[in-house]
């Protein structure tokens, strides 16, 4: 029996296109401003590999990112603003304020997964009807969503721990918010 033939082999071929999608991510999204194209390019290609075949990392990726380009990139450049306006915000002495940045980041958190799942959903969207589905999404499958933003805040946290957690976890912590966002969606159809 060859190697090549083996199951094992297989699962590695699995996570080594796992590892190097989250590398991929992490390269293009170094530049803030790319934080979101990237991301929905990442939920595309988990899309693609949907039937359970990986493979074709960076096809699938820049088609993902061409997909609403512009349109993301001006949703990442507000998301550094609303960010940065929140970590004013925790920068205050108030707890009003302080719980209220919290809020506001985790809500918002929360409406950008709709609109990166969304975008890497359907290419004929507008931007209108992109913000309309991001907001039902938001309120309709709020405990889902809750659970991506937790995941990301605990993987967030790990990074900090441990830096180098975001080359290795970061293609494992999307195919999880993949799953979850895509298991809101079969409750829809």
């Amino acid at each position: 029996m060859k190697l090549v033939e083996t199951k094992i082999y297989t699962q590695l071929i699995v996570i080594s296109d796992y590892l190097l999608l989250g590398l991929l991510w992490v390269i293009v999204s170094l530049p803030i401003v790319t934080l979101v194209p990237a991301s929905a390019a990442v939920l595309y290609v988990l899309r693609q590999w949907q039937d359970g075949t990986t493979g074709s990392i960076f096809a699938h990726f820049f088609t993902g990112i061409r997909k609403h380009f512009f349109i993301n990139l001006l949703a990442s450049l507000l998301t550094v603003g609303i960010f940065a306006a929140t970590n004013s915000l925790l920068q205050e002495s108030s707890q009003v304020l302080i719980i209220s940045g919290y809020v506001v980041s985790i809500i918002y958190l929360m409406f950008l997964l709709s609109w990166i799942d969304n975008c890497s959903r359907d290419e004929k969207l507008s931007v209108f009807k992109l913000f309309e589905q991001s907001a039902l999404d938001l309120m309709v499958f709020f405990v889902g969503n809750l659970g991506c933003t937790l995941l990301i805040i605990f993987f967030t946290l790990l990074i900090f721990v441990f830096p180098p957690f975001i080359f290795l976890f970061a293609g494992s912590v999307w195919k999880l918010l993949y799953l979850i966002l895509s298991r809101k969606r079969r409750v829809i159809e």
